[in-house]
């Protein structure tokens, strides 16, 4: 009996680049090609440099599902159920519009009135999106623009659930908050007129136009709320104008995608309305009307009500409960917290496994990545629980010493997260050292505090950029850190205003890496 010819790369594109085809695909090859990706986990270059591939039978399961699904009209975002957008990839189902290439031009537009309003205030500034579908904008604002704060709504349960999950899934929950109502119904009141930037890309297809010229894949298969926008495409933007003075601050930005016919007829309502001192339309990537962009008369803010609501007084001597519950929230949620310490400020996280706030700190030290963070842990028990081969002298420092400025590198314990962990250097005889990790105790009520609340160790580091000296007081951290950390506790000065004495436990006697708070000789 003759043997079966192997299902390949290169014969499994070919004939599904036939089949779609015949079914009538526009372009059955670029479907061809990002379902054979999706079911075998190859990038567009890949497939074609691994065209003799066979295929394993659970892979093409999933392409043969895909293929029928594909036939059937579904557009490709939903069988594969995710796609790129700008420099993110989104999760993309069924119930949520699948975001189009032209809204690229209108985050365009958003990321101007940011970047506007941010060198206006020295700060982050505060953007509203109305309808986020799959979280695409504000997102990608979020994601452009470090401390930028987005709160992005929708009506729609299905499509707030999708935002949510694409937030969570690129570490971004601390930057968008995103709300189910209509408009900005349900909106914090106190946030309404602070937004610099509103941005949305309503549904603005007129209602005939989307019976009678839209194809039957994106009508049949895409959500209507997110279409049909009325008789002449301006239903949900003539409520959105009128929303606009009240939630923009004086000179901030309202960005719009639009009907290709009717952005003239919008640039008139938006005129006639009042109080814009410039309106404009602007083409999309095919050069078509898409994008209207307004801008409020009078002058941007010179203060960041971003910085101003994140900053937070805490009593060094006795932390409010309120202030703490606060911190840890943030932590929990994987942020980064910007707190006070014995020695100086620090940038910390919660120092669980696959923290996003971990990969963030070094982000915003600008620091190489492959460098890892001491942890602030509670007296020895902290010292135990999490080093290994503790030697008896490094206990007896942390007993003399802590709580305090001293930072002991030891033996990094079984439960410690690989990412912490500072691989062992390699000995003259080859063979590698043990993994370590440095840990202290800080004389701290604010740290204690968090410490006994959080239930885990903080990861931290001085809150400075690389190469710049260390914070002292919250007055000292630099704009980025104040943009980019998710809160900021200040309180006051630093009592050492010092860096910790760091020592090395790992050996057969103490030996001091750094001289800080604590002189060399009081550890040797």
């Amino acid at each position: 009996m003759p043997q079966q010819e192997p299902w390949t790369v290169k014969r499994i594109l070919e004939w599904t680049c036939g089949y779609l085809g015949r079914r009538g695909d526009e372009h059955p090859r670029h479907s061809a090609e990002w379902l054979l990706c999706d079911a075998t986990g190859l990038s567009r270059v890949e497939l074609y440099v691994n065209f003799d591939r066979p295929l394993a039978p659970e892979e093409l399961d999933r392409m043969h599902a895909g293929i029928e699904r594909r036939a059937a009209g579904e557009p490709l975002q939903y069988v594969t159920g995710e796609m790129p957008f700008r420099h993110i990839v989104l999760r993309c189902e069924k119930g949520v519009l699948i975001p189009r290439p032209e809204t690229e031009v209108l985050v365009d537009a958003a990321l101007e009135g940011v970047d506007a309003a941010a060198r206006a205030a020295g700060g982050p500034t505060r953007v509203l999106e109305i309808g986020a579908g799959t979280g695409c904008i504000s997102l990608s604002v979020a994601s452009e623009r470090p401390g930028t704060r987005v709160v992005a709504t929708d009506l729609s349960p299905v499509a707030v659930d999708l935002a949510t999950r694409n937030r969570e899934a690129l570490g971004l929950v601390d930057a968008v908050d995103i709300v189910q109502t209509d408009l900005a119904a349900d909106v914090d009141p106190a946030l309404m007129g602070t937004f610099s930037v509103l941005v949305s890309n309503p549904p603005y297809i007129p209602t005939a136009v989307l019976t009678n010229e839209v194809p039957a894949e994106v009508k049949d298969n895409e959500p209507e709320l997110a279409l049909d926008g009325g008789a002449d495409g301006l239903d949900v933007f003539r409520r959105i104008l009128e929303l606009a003075p009240r939630a923009l601050c004086p000179g901030g930005m309202m960005a719009l995608e639009l009907f290709e016919g009717h952005l003239d007829k919008a640039a008139e309502l938006t005129r006639a309305a009042g109080g814009w001192a410039s309106v404009e339309v602007r083409e999309d990537l095919t050069h078509r009307p898409r994008v209207l962009v307004a801008v409020r008369e009078g002058e941007l803010p010179a203060a960041s009500p971003v910085i101003a609501q994140k900053v937070v007084k805490v009593n060094p001597a006795a932390p409010e409960p309120e202030v703490v519950s606060r911190a840890v929230e943030v932590l929990r949620r994987g942020g980064v917290l910007a707190v006070p310490t014995d020695s100086v400020y620090g940038l910390a996280c919660a120092a669980t496994a696959d923290n996003p706030a971990h990969r963030k700190i070094f982000s915003i030290k600008r620091r190489d990545l492959a460098q890892t963070l001491p942890w602030f842990v509670s007296g020895e028990d902290g010292l135990g629980r999490w080093g290994s081969d503790v030697p008896d002298y490094a206990r007896d420092l942390a007993r003399r010493f802590w709580p305090g400025a001293l930072t002991l590198v030891v033996t990094a314990g079984e439960k410690c997260p690989p990412e912490y962990v500072q691989p062992g250097s390699l000995g003259p005889d080859g063979l590698r050292g043990p993994a370590t990790i440095a840990l202290r105790d800080p004389a701290s009520k604010v740290v204690e505090a968090i410490l006994a609340e959080l239930g885990e160790p903080l990861a931290q580091t001085s809150a400075n950029l690389h190469g710049c000296p260390a914070a002292t007081c919250a007055a000292e951290l630099a704009p980025q850190i104040l943009a980019e950390a998710d809160l900021v506790l200040d309180a006051g000065a630093a009592p050492l205003a010092v860096p910790s004495t760091i020592v090395d436990c790992t050996g057969a006697s103490p030996r001091v890496l750094r001289e800080g708070a604590i002189p060399a000789a009081d550890v040797l």
